[in-house]
């Protein structure tokens, strides 16, 4: 349910998004932009989820589970009564904590609860599975509701968060594992650096392009409401290295964890992708839904609009059946590529797209092509990083993973709102002596060409990580099928500032750890499956 309901909020705001400002929500001329509440979630939830990692090691998982329950349906309450733009970004940025407890604690309570074996792997496979299915539920949630009850969609969201509260109250055994021996201590300096680093760096960017409302002649980063921050951010996130690299005794995040082959490459690859992503779903929702790009103008809806997502659900089940055993028959670098030339088409063709759209030429295509790009980079991420990584990062690689996919969201959203307004200005709109066809005709315009150089923002970030990828990621299947037994052997005494932060692993496992790698001979691949298992 933990990963139904984040897929659920994520995807379904972006219908909710425009009815939500249309209905309720008042933006004034200081407003930070559509995007923003959607943007604020996902970069909550990069911001803190090393945070919750720590705290899931230190303390086991259920205490944070439970929290992230409690949280998420007192704040996915409030929304439904909500009267400003402040009330909602307060509420999305409180769900963002919500689920950054959510998903360390959860990988952490399967960790304890469950021996490496078949069942474990059902469970895990059976909480990736929850994850398309919830993404097609919050389209076709949003998509069923009328446009003045916006408010149901977080009123299921909350009844669904307080079943998950009672269920696990019930059902979930408490961990008696004893973590004194990890000798874990938390990164409160590094916390506080990184989370406040990426805060003031995103807003920055989002208030950027109506900063200068009143004096449009300026550019919006010359008003100090915007480098003020900016500036702020880059020091915050210039001492969270300092901190971490040579102060914290225990980092959330270590150097060496870069230190493989193509690892940081292959980071930087994956941001540009799934920023690609995080354009290509809000601006197609809000595209879909304006007055001057769709079939029937104004018609595409509710229900309506839900289905046009549908193979977003029916291709993200497949590939989430398929995407691992495809890693062992395909090369993992070809997969990789195939996903960048996806995440490319995806936005390209909408932006490309003659006006109105037509849905089977175009529109399934992209969704197609989307679903590919997501779920094949993915299961990429997850394999890579963990073959790459000793067995005491293997937790580690799962968090940076997830992270990877929302940092890049929360910060694409606010960057394609810069390009859309950009685009917008260079619209020569007729004056008033004009007709009003001729007025009317520039008018759309204006707003179909921010959409298509937000489209054309994506493909180009897809396109600077697929150059990226074809230079410098280097994976071949050696990395995969074998570690450096110096690193494994290391992995078998893991000093406190290099312990796992993201699955609290029982105490004999560490204890075992030197006698597992005598073990593996042959079956080395053995090691990157299973870690993918429990990342996912």
């Amino acid at each position: 349910m933990t990963q139904f309901l984040a897929e659920y909020l994520i995807s379904g705001f972006a219908l909710e998004l425009p009815r939500l400002f249309s209905n309720k929500v008042s933006v004034g001329p200081t407003s930070l932009g559509t995007f923003w509440p959607a943007s604020l979630l996902t970069l909550v939830l990069s911001a803190t989820l090393l945070i919750f990692a720590r705290v899931s090691d230190l303390y086991g998982g259920y205490p944070s589970f439970m929290f992230g329950a409690a949280w998420l349906t007192i704040w996915t309450i409030i929304p439904a009564f909500c009267t400003s733009e402040i009330m909602i970004d307060v509420s999305r940025a409180m769900e963002g904590l919500a689920l950054a407890a959510f998903m360390p604690s959860t990988f952490a309570m399967v960790a304890t609860v469950y021996e490496d074996g078949p069942r474990k792997n059902f469970v895990i496979g059976l909480y990736s599975g929850c994850a398309p299915i919830g993404f097609f539920a919050g389209f076709l949630v949003a998509g069923a509701l009328p446009d003045d009850k916006t408010y149901y969609f977080f009123w299921i969201a909350a009844v669904l968060s307080f079943v998950t509260l009672i269920g696990a109250y019930v059902s979930v055994p408490k961990d008696h594992t004893d973590r004194k021996k990890m000798d874990l201590k938390m990164d409160w300096l590094g916390s506080f650096l990184i989370t406040a680093g990426l805060l003031l760096l995103a807003y920055s960017l989002a208030v950027e392009p109506y900063a200068n409302q009143y004096q449009p002649e300026r550019s919006g980063f010359s008003f100090p409401i915007v480098w003020a921050p900016f500036c702020s951010g880059v020091v915050a996130l210039g001492l969270a290295v300092w901190v971490e690299g040579w102060v914290a005794k225990c980092p959330l995040l270590p150097f060496d964890f870069f230190e493989p082959k193509s690892v940081k490459a292959f980071c930087l690859a994956g941001l540009c992708f799934y920023a690609s992503y995080g354009v290509w779903l809000y601006i197609s929702a809000e595209f879909f839904q304006s007055s001057t790009g769709t079939t029937d103008p104004g018609d595409l809806s509710g229900i309506d609009l839900a289905i046009w997502y549908t193979p977003t659900a029916v291709g993200g089940l497949l590939l989430c059946v398929i995407g691992g055993g495809l890693a062992h028959i395909v090369p993992i670098k070809l997969l990789l590529l195939v996903s960048g030339l996806a995440w490319i088409a995806a936005p390209l063709l909408l932006a490309l797209a003659p006006l109105p759209l037509h849905y089977w030429s175009y529109v399934m295509p992209s969704m197609v092509c989307a679903t590919i790009g997501i779920d094949l980079t993915f299961t990429v991420s997850l394999i890579f990083l963990a073959a790459a990584q000793p067995q005491k990062y293997q937790g580690l690689a799962g968090a940076v993973s997830s992270i990877l996919v929302n940092l890049a969201m929360s910060f694409s959203l606010p960057l394609s709102e810069i390009v859309m307004e950009r685009a917008k200005d260079g619209v020569a709109i007729p004056d008033s002596q004009a007709s009003p066809e001729a007025v009317l005709q520039a008018s759309n315009h204006m707003i179909n060409w921010g959409f298509q150089a937000a489209f054309l923002y994506g493909a180009a970030s897809a396109g600077l990580g697929l150059v990226i990828s074809v230079l410098f990621v280097h994976i071949s299947r050696k990395t995969l099928d074998t570690k450096e037994p110096d690193e494994e052997a290391r992995g078998a005494e893991i000093p406190p500032s290099e312990a796992s932060t993201l699955v609290g692993e029982r105490e004999d496992r560490h204890h075992g750890a030197e006698g597992h790698v005598d073990g593996l001979g042959e079956h080395d691949e053995e090691t990157p499956v299973q870690s993918t298992e429990l990342a996912r």
